[in-house]
């Protein structure tokens, strides 16, 4: 082990699940449990489920689930002892750890590593850029730019002197491994390998947080009209552009609170929004918004406005960007600020309030699409064509049904089309979308009467420390037919000890995700009937094993039958196929 048991369940047991699911995603209480948008899969619909009873989520929708170690391992891509040692972090329990597997600590180890050589380095900049003669022109360039001393202290903004070996002096200095440093990012390798030279020179530095305050890369922007304006750290075992915005881990309580966040695209951008108290708001790092950016965002926001630079750049990147807020089913406004106005100016020349006043009017999905590609194809018969082209894919991918009957109404009003005609194209470029809900669908068919009666006997036994011994009692784990479910009912029985197991402590006796995930969906089972629970136990119990006795007697007759005529190739072959049967049906082969 890498980490004693007994100080996981000491983590485990001073934690809240609420608590520790509450900072990535909004929670609203319903009955018993929490509900709220799952940040795994797209949804509008909440079916994310969060216990306090039972200190476990499930979604019903993708069937992720877990314990608070589950949730921050599949939230921010973690291994196990990474997620024991970030919930200890956070309830203030200090960790010793035992003989490890060589292979984890070892990975384990690097990524603690790059995470302290990223803060001293932030801290260099930062210094720098306070202190150094070098850096006057970058701090002459920060004030024209009205960027306050404590916004520069509060997200630690710094400066890389004009030179190409700062970074390599301070890595020397450090006595930095080579792995470590190239993984950095920090530093490039000379082509012909004779050392390295540094990334960021005579730029402002912006260090990149994630949303638990740890330094993850960096991002530096030139004075002048140099290219590239925006230069940023390289994908690393830390960074990872696809998830991360900056600054989210400042806004998010503004963006939990307000219900919305604004998108904007450059670090300036973002830090004049909330020098000027519009708090809920994130930049994109120059990168594409991916779906992973938006599912984070979901946790912390209902609503999203994207808000980008007046011009044809700004405009094309809102339009590329809007695919993934359908995909992933969230209310988008998209904000086009006048001519010749960025966030940055806007904000600094008009205030927080005609900003906010701006944003009230941002223009919904559609009517946005239909507006840029009217003033790109025009009003022509060949125009009206292509816009309808450009924009029925989106139209398709609006869920809601009465929404989408509106803008299909709206549209053909707009272009002086037949209703019926727009609608037509519509649907046929519906025709072969795939939602997730289908897949899941698909997956659940086919499932036996048996897999039913002998999950509701788990989950009933998961819930239930008299159930459990009376399972055990009558070893009626080997009645089961799924292999599957009768090896996790032996786990819970060698996990429970004393009578008094939680779902989110037997989660932790299990390696495997997928198991972790049944687990969860049989505690959050409502098993149908169970007025007495006594009673509802007893009946499942004799049900299954009245049914695996009369399967197990008809195939016994029809063995005996195949010896009493002398055909002992045919029993040998039917008891073999039986076996096969059983384990195709349960997934155990293919």
């Amino acid at each position: 082990m890498l980490i004693p048991e007994d100080k996981i369940s000491e983590i485990l047991n001073r934690a809240d699940i609420v608590d520790v699911v509450s900072d990535a995603v909004a929670l609203k209480k319903s009955g018993h449990n929490y509900f709220g948008v799952c940040p795994f899969h797209s949804e509008k619909t909440p079916s994310f489920s969060v216990s306090p009873q039972k200190q476990i989520f499930y979604c019903f929708g993708c069937g992720a689930g877990g314990n608070a170690f589950s949730f921050l391992m599949k939230h921010h891509g973690l291994v196990f002892p990474e997620a024991v040692k970030m919930l200890a972090r956070k309830y203030g329990i200090e960790v010793e750890t035992e003989t490890m597997d060589p292979g984890v600590k070892k990975k384990m180890a690097f990524r603690e590593g790059l995470f302290r050589l990223n803060r001293r380095v932030s801290e260099h900049y930062f210094q720098t850029l306070q202190t150094s003669n070098r850096a006057r022109a970058a701090r002459e360039y920060l004030a024209a730019r009205k960027i306050s001393q404590e916004t520069i202290d509060r997200f630690r903004i710094g400066y890389a002197p004009d030179a190409w070996d700062d970074m390599v002096t301070f890595f020397r200095k450090l006595k930095l491994g080579r792995r470590l440093a190239e993984a950095s990012g920090l530093v490039v390798p000379r082509k012909r390998k004779n050392g390295y030279y540094d990334r960021f020179r005579n730029r402002v530095v912006f260090p990149i947080f994630d949303v638990n305050m740890q330094v993850a890369g960096f991002g530096g922007r030139v004075m002048d009209d140099a290219v590239p304006k925006y230069l940023n750290s390289p994908e690393t075992p830390v960074y990872n552009k696809s998830r991360i915005l900056y600054g989210l881990h400042q806004s998010k309580t503004a963006c939990r609170q307000e219900g919305v966040v604004y998108i904007v695209e450059g670090y300036f951008d973002f830090l004049s929004l909330y020098q000027h108290g519009v708090k809920n708001s994130v930049a994109t790092l120059g990168t594409a918004l991916t779906d992973e950016h938006v599912r984070v965002l979901k946790g912390y926001a209902s609503k999203m406005v994207l808000v980008f630079d007046s011009d044809t750049a700004g405009v094309n990147a809102a339009r590329r960007s809007v695919g993934t807020f359908v995909r992933q089913g969230v209310e988008l406004g998209i904000l086009v600020l006048p001519k010749g106005k960025d966030p940055d100016s806007f904000v600094c020349e008009h205030g927080k309030a005609a900003f906010e006043e701006a944003a009230a009017g941002a223009m919904a999905v559609i009517p946005f699409l239909t507006e840029v590609a009217l003033e790109k194809h025009g009003l022509s018969i060949e125009g009206k064509i292509r816009v309808l082209d450009d924009i029925k894919q989106s139209i398709a991918g609006v869920e809601d049904s009465a929404a989408r009957s509106l803008y299909v109404r709206e549209i053909s009003q707009r272009l002086g089309l037949d209703e019926n005609a727009v609608l037509e194209k519509v649907r046929t470029a519906g025709v072969g979308i795939t939602t997730a809900d289908g897949e899941s669908q698909s997956r659940k068919t086919g499932e036996l009467e048996s897999d039913k009666r002998e999950k509701q006997m788990l989950s009933l036994m998961i819930q239930d420390s008299t159930v459990r011994e009376e399972i055990r009692k009558k070893n009626i784990l080997d009645y089961f037919f799924s292999e599957r479910l009768r090896r996790i009912g032996n786990r819970v029985e060698r996990c429970d000890r004393q009578g008094s197991l939680l779902a989110a402590d037997l989660m932790s006796c299990l390696e495997n995700s997928e198991d972790q995930e049944l687990i969860a969906s049989l505690a959050m089972m409502e098993v149908p009937g169970v007025d007495n629970l006594h009673e509802k136990s007893v009946s499942l119990m004799n049900r299954i094993v009245k049914i695996r006795n009369k399967r197990d007697n008809r195939l016994a007759d029809k063995i005996k039958k195949a010896e009493q005529g002398g055909n002992s190739e045919l029993s040998l072959e039917l008891l073999a196929k039986r076996q096969m049967e059983v384990r195709k049906l349960h997934g155990y082969e293919k």
